[in-house]
């Protein structure tokens, strides 16, 4: 009742446009209250001093004098709402998820107020009308938006979208340039079909492929899940020491059984395709047989550059961690973390799609548990920052215009992450550009990879969506900006609580 009364004060101020009550942060060491707000348009100071007295009654006496107002412009844009969609389906509904695509989404804003159509297939439609899965977008929509929206749902008719028609097909030179390494397992046990390869694909060298693959290693999780209608799936990882993979498998009855003989530790080689959904890459597991693991396994090196002796254009800085704005005791750093190097990165790009550049690199190092110092760079992507990539990055093109290309920057970012694993929140967006501007130059990141969000997946409950904000919300961990180096430093952060929590590391 507090935040609806809240809301309807604020109308008040806002006149030209909407405002909402996002979240508050509590300082109880300096006596700081931070509202949070989300508005469509934008605030001056004058509109914040009359907002902190409309929240004054509302605030303990112990605070009063430290109140801070922080409001964030969002705009409910197509591409932004159809993103928003996406993101809730995935999170939340992934059986939804795999048959909706760009096309079948349909929104109209007019006056403060958005229609939201989803043009769904016959059996979809009646998976998400029987679940009332558009009442809870509406509210997923209005948490994030200041509009108020509607939600509904037509019926195309049974004909499948053909998901391969939307992916994105490597051309002949991209195949031809691309040097995947191979590994052979052996004593190949039929668990699921009678399917006798022993040569598998490294994990680390799967990160721009589509369609079929196989790949071998050890399972480390493995989760038997019922879908809401109550059809059982698994969500298998395994590690090859280049990586670790996850992926999905949908066994048919008679395959449960076999599923359900699967552990921790054992060796496995798999059958999969890898496919696109929008940004995303999904990997689904068509078949799993046991196998023996090549004993004591090093992987083969790639041929690449090599090391550059000095940094010339960017030099890593020293991490100062600012006070954060919550009062987390100190708590140590797992043992795990001796002896090992980590590179925990985040990119802005011009966009999603495979031709997309980098436009900001951002990127911690964390030494033995410590966040030890910074690599950050604006790139020039040597093409136009579209209008929606701009608000949501804030980065312009004027910005980018005299900076360093990526090939410039490179061997710099490459010396940097030399000898480290990488990490990074759906590693596969960034390890996807990274790969494509890098390989073309013949520098080769072929660390091993660590993705928080599938690590997050694993061992963190009792939270609404694993997107980063969430995340780091739940551990207290603090944006300091909303960038490349900003977003890096907290996952770094994140990572740390991660591992608290599960203990050690996958591989």
């Amino acid at each position: 009742m507090v935040i609806e009364d809240i809301n309807e004060r604020l109308k008040s101020v806002i006149s030209d446009g909407k405002i909402k009550y996002s979240k508050l942060v509590v300082d109880v060491e300096d006596r700081c209250l931070t509202f949070y707000f989300n508005s469509n348009v934008a605030v001056d100071e004058e509109k914040k001093i009359d907002i902190i007295e409309i929240l004054s009654p509302y605030i303990p006496q112990s605070f009063q004098g430290g109140v801070k107002v922080v409001i964030n412009k969002i705009i409910a844009l197509d591409e932004f709402v159809k993103k928003a969609v996406f993101e809730f389906l995935n999170e939340r509904h992934v059986i939804a998820f795999s048959s909706v695509t760009e096309n079948d989404i349909f929104v109209e804003n007019s006056d403060g107020y958005v229609k939201v159509t989803l043009n769904l297939e016959s059996t979809t439609k009646k998976y998400f009308d029987d679940r009332s899965i558009g009442c809870e977008l509406v509210e997923y929509l209005q948490t994030h938006f200041v509009e108020d929206f509607n939600v509904s749902s037509t019926d195309k008719g049974e004909a499948a979208i053909d998901a391969r028609s939307l992916a994105y097909v490597p051309s002949d030179v991209e195949l031809q340039s691309t040097v995947r390494r191979k590994l052979k397992v052996k004593f190949v046990t039929r668990l699921f079909d009678d399917d006798p390869t022993d040569e598998a694909t490294y994990i680390a060298d799967t990160s721009d492929l589509l369609g079929g693959v196989y790949i071998a290693g050890k399972i480390v999780s493995i989760k038997e899940n019922v879908s809401k209608n109550d059809k059982i799936y698994y969500r298998l990882s395994i590690s090859d020491k280049t990586g670790v993979l996850t992926g999905m498998a949908f066994p048919n009855i008679d395959k449960i059984k076999k599923m359900q003989k699967l552990e921790v530790g054992n060796e496995v080689i798999v059958r999969g395709e890898f496919e696109m959904r929008e940004e995303y890459r999904n990997f689904r597991i068509l078949s799993v047989n046991l196998c023996q693991f090549p004993e004591n396994f090093v992987p083969q090196e790639r041929p690449k550059k090599p090391v550059p002796e000095n940094y010339l254009l960017v030099k890593p800085q020293p991490v100062v961690m600012e006070k954060q704005e919550n009062f987390l005791e100190d708590k140590p750093v797992p043992e795990c973390f001796n002896g090992r190097t980590f590179v925990v990165f985040d990119f802005e790009t011009t966009g999603t799609d495979f031709d997309d550049k980098i436009t900001e690199i951002g990127a911690v190092k964390i030494l033995d548990g410590k966040i030890t110092e910074y690599f950050s760079c604006l790139v020039d992507p040597k093409k136009h920052i579209p209008l929606e990539v701009q608000k949501l990055t804030g980065i312009d093109d004027s910005m980018v215009k005299d900076q360093p290309t990526f090939d410039m920057v490179c061997p710099d970012f490459f010396k940097f992450c030399h000898g480290a694993t990488l990490v990074a929140h759906n590693i596969e967006f960034d390890a996807r550009f990274l790969k494509n501007q890098s390989d073309p130059i013949d520098y080769k990141f072929d660390n091993p990879k660590l993705d928080t969000l599938a690590l997050a997946r694993e061992c963190i409950y009792g939270v609404a969506n694993y997107k980063l904000n969430t995340l780091c919300d739940k551990f207290g961990i603090v944006f300091r900006h909303h960038r490349a180096y900003s977003d890096a430093l907290a996952t770094a952060e994140l990572l740390i609580e991660i591992i608290r929590i599960r203990g050690d590391f996958p591989f």
